[in-house]
C-alpha cells in the first residue's frame, strides 16, 4: 500500500543520517489517511504494515549489526518486534475511529503515544527513535518535554499530521479548514511556551559553573579475541594522550571524563567483597590466590594515583592550584565467597588518586551485556561474544565534584527516560539531588552510523525533561555538551579524536516531568488498553465483527 510506504519513508528520512526533521510532520498524515479508510481488505493490509515497517526499522537501526556479524540476526528480530507496534497503532486507531466514532485527530496521536510508552517498558524497553526525537534540533518546539516528556512531542507531531489528514477530502467530503486552524493554533502555543522557557534560562545568572573536559577517542569495537587485549591497551593509551593534551591547554579543569570502559586497558578494577575464593576450575591454592588479589589491588591503586598525579601536575609549580577529578568508565570485577561478578562501572577518581565513588550500570543491553536466563543456563553465553555477561547495579550514584553533584549513566541508559527520572528521584530523596547528568558511552559498537545521532537526540530530551545540563563522553562520538534547554553547546564530529571543553552552568530549575513522570503518555496507554479490551470482548461475543463495524 502506497500510504504505508510513504509514511515509513518520510519517517526514516526525518531521522539520522538524513535528519530531514520537517518531514516527520507529514509522515503521520499518511498513517492517519490509512486509519480513516472506510474498509481494509482483511488481514493483508496489516501484514503489509508490519513488513514495510520492519524493513524501515532495520534500515534505520542498521548500525546495530556492525560490530559482530551475528548482531544482524538480532537486528532482524528487533525490527520485526518494533514493527508490531505500528500494526497495533493502526488497528487500535481504526477501532476508535470507525467503531467508537472518535475523531482521527485524537485517535491517532493517543494510540501512537500510548504504544510508544509500552515499547519503552516491555522486554527491557526500547525508547530510542521515538517520533518526537526527530525534532531534537527544533529547540523551541520541544520545550514541552518538561511537561509531557519526549512522548508529548510525539503526540504533537502525530496530532498535527492527523489534523492535516482530517482536513483532506475523504469519499464525498470536501476540504475542511478548521483542523488546519486547530493545528496552527496548537503549534503557536507550543512555540510560545518554548520561547518563554528558553527566555527564563537566558535571563538567569548561573550561580556556579563546572569546567569539564570530555575526551573522545576513535576505537571501533571489533570482536576478535586474539587482538582484544592489545586493542584495550591501545584505547587506554589514546585516551591518556588526549588527556595530557587537554591538560596542557587548560590548567583550570574541574573534571575530565572518559567514556565507558576506556580506563580498563589491561588492568580493570578489582574489588573484594568479604572473602575472595579462587574461581571454579582455577588450579591455585587459596593463599596464592589471596597474594595475587592483593597484588592486583595494589597495581590498580598505583594506576589511579599515577593518573591523578600527572593530571594535577605533581611536578609543576602550579600544582597547588589544580584539583582536577577524573570520571572514567572502567570494567570492574568483584570477588566474594559467592564467586565473581563483572560490572560496567563509572569511577570517580579524586585529585589524590583514590576511587571516591563508583556507579554500576543498572540497565543492561539485551544480548549486548546479558542473555535472558543466562544466570541459570550459562551455556547460552557460548552463542554471543560477550563473555559471561554483566551483573546489573542496584542503585544510582551521585558524585560530588567540588560541591556539585553529578549523576552518571552508562551507554544506552540515557535513552531510557523513566530510568533517569527514577534515579534522580531516589538521589533527591537521599539529599543528593544531581546538578548535572553525565553519560559515559562506548559507541564504537556502531562504527559511526546514525545510531550515534539517535543517542544524542535522546540526551537532548533528557536535558529538557530533567532541566539539567547533560554531558556525553562517547568513544567514536558523539561527545557533546547540552544545556538544560536542550541546546547542544558543543560537540565533536564522529570518529574524530579530541576533546570538548565546556563551562557547565548549574541551575536549580526542576522540571515538571521530574515530578510527574509519564502521566500523559500513561493516560494514552490506558486509552489504548481500553480500546483493545473492548475490541477483544466484542469479537468474542460477536464473531465476525471488524474494526469497521459501528459500536451499538
Amino acid at each position: 500500500m502506497l500510504l504505508v510506504v510513504v509514511a515509513n519513508v518520510l519517517t526514516w528520512a526525518a531521522f539520522p543520517p538524513l535528519g530531514l526533521f520537517p518531514l516527520a510532520w507529514f509522515a503521520p498524515l499518511a498513517w492517519a489517511r490509512l486509519i480513516r479508510l472506510e474498509q481494509l481488505a482483511g488481514r493483508q493490509p496489516y501484514w503489509i504494515v508490519w513488513g514495510v515497517s520492519a524493513l524501515a526499522w532495520a534500515v534505520l537501526l542498521e548500525g546495530v549489526g556492525r560490530a559482530y556479524w551475528a548482531n544482524y540476526f538480532g537486528l532482524v528480530l528487533l525490527g520485526s518486534y518494533l514493527a508490531f507496534y505500528q500494526v497495533l497503532t493502526v488497528a487500535l486507531a481504526r477501532v476508535a475511529v470507525h467503531r467508537w466514532k472518535v475523531s482521527v485527530i485524537l485517535a491517532a496521536p493517543v494510540t501512537w503515544t500510548g504504544l510508544e510508552l509500552a515499547r519503552g517498558h516491555l522486554l527491557t524497553g526500547f525508547s530510542m527513535a521515538l517520533l518526537g526525537h526527530t525534532q531534537a534540533k527544533a529547540t523551541s518546539m520541544i520545550q514541552i518535554a518538561d511537561l509531557f516528556g519526549a512522548y508529548g512531542v510525539s503526540f504533537l507531531v502525530v496530532f498535527v499530521g492527523a489534523c492535516l489528514a482530517r482536513s483532506m477530502p475523504q469519499s464525498s467530503r470536501r476540504w475542511t479548514a478548521w483542523p488546519v486552524f486547530v493545528a496552527a493554533a496548537t503549534l503557536a502555543c507550543v512555540f510560545a511556551y518554548g520561547r518563554a522557557k528558553i527566555g527564563d534560562l537566558d535571563g538567569d545568572e548561573a550561580p556556579r559553573t563546572l569546567k569539564v573536559a570530555l575526551i573522545q577517542g576513535t576505537e571501533d569495537t571489533i570482536f576478535d579475541s586474539a587482538t582484544a587485549q592489545q586493542r584495550a591497551i591501545d584505547s587506554f593509551n589514546q585516551y591518556w594522550r588526549l588527556t595530557l593534551d587537554v591538560c596542557s591547554r587548560h590548567d583550570d579543569l574541574d573534571l575530565i571524563v572518559w567514556p565507558e570502559g576506556m580506563f580498563s586497558g589491561n588492568l580493570p578494577q578489582l574489588t573484594v567483597n568479604g572473602i575472595a575464593i579462587p574461581p571454579a576450575g582455577l588450579d591455585i591454592s587459596p593463599e596464592r590466590f589471596q597474594e595475587l588479589v592483593a597484588q592486583r589491588l595494589k597495581y590498580f591503586g598505583e594506576k589511579t594515583q599515577g593518573a591523578a598525579s600527572v593530571v594535577n601536575g605533581a611536578n609543576d609549580s602550579d600544582a597547588a592550584k589544580r584539583r582536577t577529578y577524573l570520571l572514567v568508565g572502567c570494567d570492574t570485577l568483584e570477588l566474594s565467597s559467592e564467586g565473581e561478578k563483572t560490572f560496567n562501572a563509572a569511577l570517580l577518581i579524586s585529585p589524590q588518586g583514590e576511587v571516591s565513588s563508583r556507579y554500576d550500570k543498572m540497565h543492561r543491553v539485551f544480548l549486548g551485556e546479558y542473555v535472558p536466563l543466562g544466570d541459570h543456563l550459562p551455556w547460552l553465553y557460548d552463542f554471543v561474544p560477550i563473555g559471561r555477561g554483566l551483573t546489573p547495579g542496584t542503585q544510582p550514584a551521585s558524585f560530588d565534584v567540588k560541591g556539585i553533584n553529578i549523576a552518571p549513566s552508562i551507554c544506552f541508559e540515557i535513552t531510557v527516560p523513566h530510568l533517569i527520572r527514577r534515579q534522580i528521584s531516589e538521589l533527591t530523596q537521599q539529599a543528593k539531588r544531581p546538578d548535572v547528568l553525565v553519560n559515559l558511552t562506548n559507541d564504537g559498537w556502531f562504527w559511526g552510523t546514525g545510531i550515534l545521532d539517535l543517542q544524542l537526540n535522546c540526551a537532548v530530551f533528557r536535558a529538557i525533561e530533567m532541566r539539567r545540563p547533560t554531558l556525553i563522553a562517547a568513544n567514536t562520538g558523539l561527545t557533546a555538551s547540552i544545556d538544560s534547554n536542550g541546546s547542544i553547546r558543543a560537540t565533536m564530529p564522529r570518529r574524530t579524536e579530541g576533546s570538548v571543553v565546556a563551562d557547565v552552568a548549574i541551575y536549580r530549575r526542576p522540571g515538571h516531568y521530574e515530578r510527574w513522570g509519564d502521566w500523559f503518555a500513561g493516560l494514552c496507554l490506558l486509552c489504548c488498553l481500553a480500546v483493545a479490551v473492548s475490541s477483544c470482548r466484542d469479537r468474542w461475543l460477536r464473531p465476525g465483527i471488524t474494526s469497521e463495524t459501528p459500536h451499538e
